[in-house]
């Protein structure tokens, strides 16, 4: 089955978005959301997404204005990579479809490196080492004191008050290390992650039960592969791609094989069937189809200082659906002024 045929087929809108998740890319979607408005939007969307991660704030409102404008209707193929940010994003949706190179991973926010310029950190690298610490101070804790109390035959507690002495002493030196601004940045980050996770699984009900503490708690790394398998464990509705998707997948793993799909750009564009263009004899409509498929409109990735349209009125476009209309909300809800 070829792409044109695919889109035919396909009983939704077909979007990609590759590339960080970012304010730009947030915009960029909410263009064509608008756009499909006025031109004919359908009842469900596929959103083909591969990200490294990115800004959790967009992926959160991305997963808000899909929802908004598809009425919970949202599936997502992922042909690559999905990480962070990405996986935030599916937890707003009501079916994940995964490739056989597609891959999740834990809701892992990036942070800045102090005193380093373009280099990230995990978030989940403090976390973990929390962890670690408090394990540290248990066992030595407890070691201490059995091997005191034990080899050296003398009471309970001169034993422990000599436990307690001794793991200070070794614990104290990595304690005075830790920087509280950057504990509290990481801590802070983390709870956002946890928030934004909470109100998508409210809205969608899309994952198992404890799956959000998991996804936060459970995996040591950033890059650590959530597979097919293992999101079922975590997500309601996990499936492999069939004919349709399958072809979606395929064009866009090929796109990546060439080179057409770029890491250090934000691609978001709408897959069309050409033949519905030819026929209606827009010529200046793009071409999204084939080896164009993967690229961006022109002008597609807003400049500085650009008119931006939406900044107006993105209170009154994107509110959720599912919530009770109040003029506070209007303006300042999950989309409202830009930067909340």
């Amino acid at each position: 089955m070829e792409l044109n045929e695919a889109l035919q087929h396909y009983t939704g809108d077909v979007i990609l978005y590759y590339g960080r998740i970012s304010r730009e890319g947030y915009h960029q979607l909410s263009n064509i959301l608008e756009q499909k408005v006025l031109t004919g939007k359908k009842s469900r969307v596929c959103l083909i997404l591969a990200t490294n991660g990115g800004d959790p704030d967009a992926g959160y409102r991305i997963a808000r204005a899909l929802n908004h404008y598809y009425k919970g209707s949202v599936e997502i193929l992922i042909p690559d990579v999905c990480k962070s940010a990405g996986t935030l994003i599916c937890i707003g949706a009501s079916k994940i479809i995964i490739g056989d190179r597609g891959e999740l991973g834990p809701l892992d926010v990036q942070l800045s490196k102090q005193n380093e310029m373009f280099e990230n950190m995990s978030g989940l690298v403090i976390f973990n080492s929390l962890t670690d610490l408090q394990n540290r101070v248990i066992n030595s804790f407890n070691d201490y004191l059995f091997k005191i109390r034990v080899k050296n035959r003398i009471s309970t507690k001169i034993a422990a008050d000599i436990a307690v002495e001794l793991t200070q002493g070794l614990i104290a030196p990595i304690v005075d290390k830790l920087d509280p601004i950057t504990l509290g940045e990481h801590l802070r980050a983390m709870a956002i992650a946890y928030e934004y996770g909470r109100r998508l699984n409210d809205l969608t009900d899309s994952l198992n039960e404890k799956s959000l503490e998991s996804l936060l708690s459970d995996y040591p790394c950033h890059s650590f592969v959530i597979d097919r398998k293992e999101a079922r464990t975590l997500f309601k509705n996990v499936e492999c791609p069939d004919e349709i998707t399958g072809v979606f997948y395929e064009t866009i793993r090929g796109a990546i094989a060439k080179g057409a799909l770029s890491d250090q750009t934000v691609t978001v564009i709408e897959l069309k069937d050409s033949s519905q263009n030819n026929n209606k004899g827009n010529s200046h409509e793009q071409d999204t189809t084939g080896e164009n498929a993967c690229k961006p409109t022109d002008g597609a990735e807003q400049k500085d200082g650009a008119p931006d349209r939406e900044a107006n009125r993105e209170g009154e476009v994107h509110e959720p659906v599912n919530d009770e209309p109040s003029t506070k909300e209007t303006g300042e809800g999950v989309h409202g002024k830009r930067g909340a």
